[in-house]
């Protein structure tokens, strides 16, 4: 296997040119650099390469301070991890210093330390993510694959480094379900069974890094599956007791299988059956941003309104202001979900076409027609959205004499009037 090919084959032309001259720099400065983790996963597999990891058996920011000094680029950003991101001819690359880890407790953040690769690799998630191809070493380097991560590729397996991975950082068990259905690889007979047991260490994980782990979930193009997957290891039930279940049924309403690009809608069809009570403990528990919480209450809410949508559509306007309250992806979510298929047809109608309905006349329009300015331009819209909605006005034309109509009507105007 000649990895340096695989880098070739697969990183566009201006990336593989500036790890080469990160690399070449390095080697000139006597400092070993490493690139690891997903990139080297991903080459292997032959899939798209977005990040770029490298890793510094030194000080990475002493090396990209000396990098971005020799391309003329800038240290953009740094963390308290020893992460340095260097940006150069507009690519970037995140390079950081190897390292170990220890955890005062479970759940908690690591405490860091300047380590070896080896030591860095040693701390990771799974094996084929703890594999590094030496860099400084130009056509001499050979992968470094301390714990088989090659060999799990191999067999699509995804597999712990050691038996307290998950209690050390009980976000990997989210990681592994999720790098299992992306890859469409299997948990290592081990790896699942520790993961079953250490399931109640999710406990230990704060609402604001669970709710980053669920929308990475979201994020994935398989997320549904991801959900079901997750239901049947235990994991939405460990996450909160009132999700169980959730996850299989998202993935059973749209059929198994089904495609939703929206992480949100996605939210609205794992939440759809709560009732409030549980949906407020999951928005605590998750401490969501009020998109989210939107989603969720939005969602729940109109479950109870889903049987006065029957027959909607013969009104649209009707069907538009029983609709515009809630969120648009809650209407998604049940526009695929609602067991009753013409409230699904309704919904669709709605989110597809009526909510984007709006009239051709501006505010400034409707002044220069007679409309006194205020409160009466925003009455005079929903009023005109409303014949549009109801086919009564299709241009600019017909929606103009329809104000002038209701203007006259009202006495503001005498009928028949021009601008």
């Amino acid at each position: 296997m000649d990895f340096r090919k695989l880098m070739e084959a697969g990183l566009p032309e201006d990336r593989l040119a500036l790890v080469d001259m990160a690399a070449r720099i390095a080697s000139e400065e006597g400092v070993p650099l490493y690139l690891v983790g997903g990139a080297v996963r991903d080459l292997l597999l032959g899939r798209p390469t977005e990040d770029l990891d490298l890793v510094v058996e030194g000080d990475a920011e002493t090396l990209a301070a000396v990098i971005a000094k020799r391309m003329s680029g800038d240290v953009v950003s740094r963390s308290q991890f020893a992460t340095v991101k260097l940006k150069v001819r507009g690519s970037s690359l995140d390079m950081v210093t190897a390292r170990n880890e220890s955890y005062a407790r479970p759940g908690a953040l690591p405490q860091i330390a300047h380590g070896t690769m080896r030591e860095d690799l040693a701390r990771r998630d799974f094996t084929i993510n703890a594999m590094a191809y030496p860099l400084h070493l130009g056509s001499n380097a050979n992968l470094l694959d301390p714990h088989g991560g090659q060999g799990d590729l191999r067999h699509g397996l995804v597999r712990v480094l050691h038996d307290g991975s998950f209690v050390d950082d009980a976000t990997r068990i989210m990681r592994a379900v999720r790098y299992e259905q992306r890859l469409g690889f299997a948990l290592e007979e081990r790896t699942e069974s520790l993961l079953r047991r250490d399931l109640p260490m999710l406990d230990t994980i704060s609402g604001d890094r669970l709710r980053r782990e669920l929308l990475l979930w979201l994020q994935e193009e398989r997320r549904l599956k991801i959900l079901a997957r997750a239901d049947t290891l235990g994991v939405m039930a460990a996450i909160h007791p009132a999700l169980a279940g959730a996850g299989a049924s998202a993935w059973e309403a749209v059929g198994g299988g089904g495609h939703t690009s929206d992480a949100e809608v996605c939210l609205a069809l794992l939440v759809r059956s709560l009732s409030r009570t549980d949906a407020e403990a999951i928005i605590e528990r998750l401490r969501m941003l009020p998109g989210w919480a939107a989603v969720v209450r939005d969602t729940v809410d109109l479950r109870e309104r889903l049987s006065e949508l029957v027959g909607a559509s013969e009104s649209p306007s009707r069907l538009y202001e029983s609709l515009a309250p809630f969120d648009p992806a809650a209407v998604r979510g049940w526009s695929l979900a609602a067991p009753d298929a013409g409230v699904r047809e309704a919904l669709a109608l709605y989110i597809d076409k009526l909510r984007h309905v709006k009239p051709l006349l501006s505010g400034r329009d409707l002044m220069q027609l007679g409309v006194p300015q205020g409160p009466a331009v925003g009455a005079m819209l929903v009023r005109l959205r409303t014949a549009k909605l109801e086919g009564a006005a299709e241009g600019r034309s017909q929606e103009s004499d329809l104000v002038r109509d209701w203007l006259a009507e009202e006495g503001r105007i005498s009928p028949g009037a021009t601008d």
